[in-house]
């Protein structure tokens, strides 16, 4: 990695120099010249130091979305003419020509280029006006794509000699099998720290009675089906830990078998399978059908409810009685 603000551990680059073209820089005008093509150096030999620095930037990022090339030929992609335009300003922009020329060859020098030089020269000449910011995020794509690009090309081989055949692990020798979640999309879900134990008890290294004990104390953790223990945990912020809380756990589970082993060593295990065990939404299923099929032979007498009578005939016969009375005591009266 590449810094101005610190010393600089290359000798091929002078610092003295850089901050001498950065400040040149910032006095002058910026002016791309649209007369030069990027992707012919031989149009570059009336530039200054600035722009044939910019040409050499958009060359790259066209060499790298190129429709000829593959993805990653760009990094050995090389030419004559280009490395003399820049070897020509290499003084100017404080860089030793031997120096800039095994960047070059290497395929690190716009890298280099950036860290150096435009971390002060971004800031003098306003990139933002000269590049539009899609064309910022762009270059930084391009960057990112390059690093990985070097590590394909220089770090990967040297792993060879480090890989081993794999031997798949039988259930007998590691009857504990640990399972992660892992969220890609989504770096801080809580999803990335669970973690999940699943025991074969059948391969555990225990007596028959022990093996009972513990599917009995595992209880609905327990697979009769599989003849497996499964138990997870989320409560720590790391797999790492949630794995050792989980194998604490399972350490615990046996020896509380072996501590009680005369308790429950007599007593059956449930024959039902997870199928077989209802949840509690079709029981509730269950009962509303039971309500609603009841057979009325079955009924209580006791329990039925007779029917609520509506009062609203009984208060039009109570008014229209009381009306009539009235009319007889006015009849009364008035005789």
């Amino acid at each position: 990695m590449f810094k101005f603000n610190n010393i600089n551990a290359f000798k091929g680059i002078s610092n003295q120099l850089v901050r001498k073209y950065s400040q040149s820089a910032k006095d002058a005008t910026f002016v791309r010249d649209r007369t030069a093509n990027p992707l012919n150096p031989s149009t570059w030999s009336h530039l200054n130091a600035a722009q044939v620095l910019d040409m050499y930037f958009q060359a790259c990022s066209m060499k790298y979305l190129h429709p000829s090339l593959p993805v990653q030929k760009h990094l050995e992609y090389k030419d004559d003419v280009e490395l003399e335009q820049l070897q020509r300003i290499a003084p100017e922009i404080g860089f030793d020509t031997n120096y800039l020329t095994t960047l070059y060859e290497n395929g690190v020098l716009s890298e280099a280029l950036t860290e150096v030089i435009n971390e002060s020269l971004a800031d003098s000449r306003e990139m933002t006006h000269v590049y539009s910011p899609g064309a910022l995020k762009q270059f930084e794509t391009i960057r990112n794509d390059r690093h990985y690009f070097r590590i394909k090309a220089h770090v990967l081989p040297l792993l060879v000699e480090k890989r081993v055949p794999y031997e798949h692990r039988s259930d007998e020798e590691y009857p504990l099998k640990f399972t992660f979640s892992n969220a890609l999309n989504d770096k801080t879900s809580q999803m990335n720290a669970s973690c999940k134990v699943e025991v074969a008890v059948k391969h555990l290294k225990l007596n028959e009675d022990i093996k009972h004990v513990v599917r009995l104390l595992a209880g609905k953790h327990y697979n009769i089906k599989n003849d497996t223990i499964t138990i997870s945990s989320g409560l720590f912020n790391t797999g790492v830990q949630n794995a050792s809380y989980l194998k604490d756990k399972v350490q615990t589970l046996v020896q509380a078998a072996k501590d009680n082993l005369n308790e429950f060593k007599d007593i059956p295990l449930d024959a039902k399978s997870p199928e077989e065990i209802k949840t509690n939404k079709t029981r509730k299923d269950e009962l509303l059908s039971l309500n609603n099929n009841f057979p009325k032979e079955w009924a209580n007498p006791a329990d039925h409810v007779e029917k609520r009578i509506d009062p609203r005939p009984l208060m039009k016969t109570y008014y229209e009685q009381m009306k009539h009375l009235e009319r007889l005591q006015h009849t009364f009266s008035s005789e």
